[in-house]
């Protein structure tokens, strides 16, 4: 194994500060112990400062950057402007890692450019303390522009916490800032453009947390940045007949969705004139006032 390498973990935090222990001890604990941890404070109004510069004093291989509140896309930024390792891990704070992730990774490393390492990983669950099976399980025939554009939340999605990236592909891509959510697939559309050296690690690694106020539960706000994302695909795909293919695949859902919610509204058992049937469909999509 090559210990020369040095692997920078971007950890951005915001209001968050119940978790941040246990996120870096899982990097504390860490088995191959070359790394730095940048931890960007995004504006944090609780004892993220607190915990944060406590840590500093206690480890010189961790950073501590504090900036005005701009979004998980501009703290991982401010982190990646920071790091000087030759691959970056991003961890959110409420996750964590398991011990031999950086280890077993390295191993794998034999290019240091245009290079990814992805593990496997498991879900905790907050609520009830427990770790549960993943929500898919990675397989290595998934790892390319095409596969992610066109299964992403329909057969796959990669945590971004499951990768190391070398450092030339976060220099060169960063992450979009005009997204607030669905920041990942689009960073993930980017990374694999130029076809990165994958090396895949079945074994799991780190643990993702389910948290019931997080983003992630909020369809409308997903909704809305998957439109923004996709909007911007052409900034990312290259090949077009590609792009043709992902947007007829989009619509052929969308139109699916169309149906099933027209075959409810029908089971409500409307027999009256297309114009009343019209009326209740936009009443039921808060489109017209009652």
């Amino acid at each position: 194994m090559n210990n020369s390498i040095k692997i920078s973990v971007v950890v951005p935090c915001y209001n968050q500060a119940i978790f941040l222990d246990d996120c870096i001890k899982s990097l504390i604990h860490q088995t191959y112990t070359n790394w730095e941890c940048i931890l960007v404070n995004d504006g944090s109004t609780d004892n993220t400062e607190e915990i944060a510069l406590n840590w500093q004093k206690k480890d010189n291989r961790i950073k501590y950057v504090k900036k005005i509140n701009g979004g998980l896309s501009s703290a991982r930024n401010t982190g990646i402007q920071n790091v000087t390792g030759d691959f970056v891990q991003f961890l959110d704070c409420d996750d964590y890692l398991y011990h031999e992730k950086f280890e077993k990774s390295v191993k794998e490393i034999s290019n240091q450019t245009n290079t990814v390492v992805i593990t496997n990983f498991q879900l905790f669950d907050s609520a009830t303390q427990t770790v549960l099976p993943p929500h898919c399980i990675l397989k290595k025939e998934y790892f390319s522009q095409k596969e992610i554009l066109l299964k992403w939340d329909n057969t796959f999605s990669i945590p971004i916490h499951c990768a190391i990236f070398s450092k030339d592909i976060v220099e060169k891509y960063k992450f979009n800032e005009e997204l607030k959510a669905k920041e990942d697939w689009f960073f993930w559309l980017q990374a694999y453009e130029n076809a990165p050296e994958t090396h895949f690690i079945e074994e799991y690694l780190l643990a993702y947390r389910m948290n019931s106020a997080s983003m992630t539960h909020n369809l409308f706000f997903m909704l809305e940045n998957r439109i923004k994302a996709i909007d911007k695909l052409e900034q990312v795909i290259l090949d077009k007949d590609l792009l043709r293919e992902f947007f007829k695949q989009d619509l052929l859902a969308t139109m699916n969705e169309n149906l099933q919610l027209m075959e409810r509204i029908q089971l409500l058992g409307y027999k009256r004139t297309m114009k009343y049937k019209i009326n209740k469909v936009l009443k039921i999509l808060g489109m017209k006032k009652k």
